[in-house]
């Protein structure tokens, strides 16, 4: 399996190396009765809970599992909305992903993504100049179409199925890619998920691009671990010339930073909280 570090240092080509083919625009009407086999987020996932016995709605199932009663309820939300991914009969937004389209929900968007929030309220002047210039929209057929090309159809892919069900297929070779997807697009949930993971993933190979992204998304957790891992193994980091040659003629700033904590060790760590669950965006 690749690693993290094989993919692309380039902050606006945050790709996977599993691009899902070109596909056409889906019917864009309110009586699509079927979305086609192959559109892009593929089988439902997830199982609905429309003909469960509402056994877990139930006094004496909530008492039997009291411990546990709001998390079978958090799955049971996220199921159901796992439904919606795939209907192309009842959405009212497209993502146009470099060619590939996939039929969303303007409010699922707005209530999980800033970013696209702005842009679904036609308030897209809260956001930079460089996002704005990265998400063209129009309107068809009453269908907001929101193009998307700074991030690839895979890694868009999973981050509109997190985006439904709090959920995604996570690991070493696309977990910078959904990291970058999470800071481009505001997606709080999503950078906490993918920074967790990450910062328990990082080597010498791939520590000054994390701790890139970390900057500048303002990721807490990724950028304490990536400090604690330089300060460890400086030499070995510096050691590989060219890599860090680049990044010190580039981000000056961060490479200060960096220096100053390993001079200063010691309170750098008297600072780290004793749990990573403190990190927020």
């Amino acid at each position: 399996m690749a690693t993290v570090s094989s993919l692309s240092n380039n902050d606006d080509d945050a790709s996977s190396s599993h691009q899902l083919p070109k596909q056409r625009m889906p019917s864009i009407t309110h009586n699509t009765a079927k979305t086609p086999d192959n559109f892009v987020l593929g089988n439902r996932h997830g199982t609905s809970n429309r003909n469960d016995d509402n056994r877990y709605t139930t006094t004496n199932f909530q008492r039997a599992n009291e411990n546990g009663y709001d998390i079978e309820l958090l799955k049971h939300l996220s199921n159901d909305f796992a439904q919606l991914l795939n209907r192309t009969d009842i959405s009212d937004c497209l993502l146009n992903v470099r060619g590939t389209y996939m039929a969303v929900h303007r409010c699922v968007l707005a209530a999980r993504s800033s970013t696209f929030a702005a842009v679904i309220s036609d308030n897209i002047n809260r956001l930079d100049t460089t996002t704005r210039d990265q998400l063209k929209t129009l309107v068809e057929k009453n269908k907001l179409v929101i193009t998307i090309d700074k991030t690839d159809a895979e890694t868009m892919k999973q981050v509109v199925v997190f985006l439904y069900t709090s959920k995604c297929e996570l690991n070493e070779r696309n977990a910078y890619a959904l990291l970058d997807a999470a800071g481009r697009y505001d997606i709080k949930s999503l950078k906490v998920h993918t920074g967790r993971y990450l910062a328990h993933h990082i080597n010498t190979n791939n520590i000054l691009m994390l701790i890139k992204a970390a900057y500048k998304y303002d990721n807490v957790l990724v950028k304490q671990k990536c400090i604690e891992y330089f300060i460890d193994h400086a030499k070995d980091i510096m050691d590989i010339n060219e890599l860090w040659k680049v990044f010190a003629e580039e981000h000056p700033s961060i490479v200060a930073e960096l220096l100053y904590w390993s001079v200063n060790k010691e309170e750098f760590r008297k600072t780290i909280p004793q749990s990573d669950s403190y990190s927020q965006w």
